[in-house]
């Protein structure tokens, strides 16, 4: 098994992925636990974002000592029950990303990602959650032989 940072710095080193054009909105990275700390990835990510992010705001600390946006461990599918104590205890998180000015987050985690938008709206930090995979699909370059017949169809007429 290999996660997703993993392979997509992978095939950006191996040329099999590339871009169009960087982002250029303000864009910051959760570090999650299991990916950075545990999974020993948080240097992968920082190649993806360098490849990706014209505007990258790292959050204060980061990697292997960034902070837990506490919605790991189970904390998110324990529900509405849970909630609260979800949010409280994601503040720190939520005042880490609003101290980069940052418009997008990239979450690599679905624990993170459903946490930090669960925080964006709690805390208004006003800002845009998104996966890498979500990003590529907007800057990802796809060649002509690749495309869909559709996509060439509509770009004739």
């Amino acid at each position: 098994m290999v996660h997703s940072v993993k392979l997509f710095a992978e095939y950006i080193r191996d040329g099999r992925l590339k871009f169009t054009h960087k982002i250029k909105e303000p864009i910051t990275y959760q570090d999650p636990c299991n990916v950075s700390r545990s999974g020993g990835l948080a240097d992968d990510a920082r190649y993806i974002m360098s490849h990706i992010a014209e505007d990258f705001r790292e959050m204060q600390p980061h990697g292997n000592d960034n902070y837990c946006c506490s919605g790991g461990g189970g904390a998110i599918p324990m529900g509405p029950p849970f909630k609260k104590r979800r949010i409280e205890a994601g503040k720190v998180k939520a005042d880490q990303i609003k101290a980069t000015g940052a418009k997008i987050v990239i979450c690599p985690c679905h624990n993170c990602y459903d946490q930090c938008k669960d925080l964006s709206k709690e805390y208004d930090l006003g800002v845009k959650i998104m996966s890498f995979k979500e990003i590529f699909e907007e800057i990802m370059y796809i060649p002509e032989e690749l495309k869909a017949k559709e996509e060439e169809e509509a770009a004739e007429e």
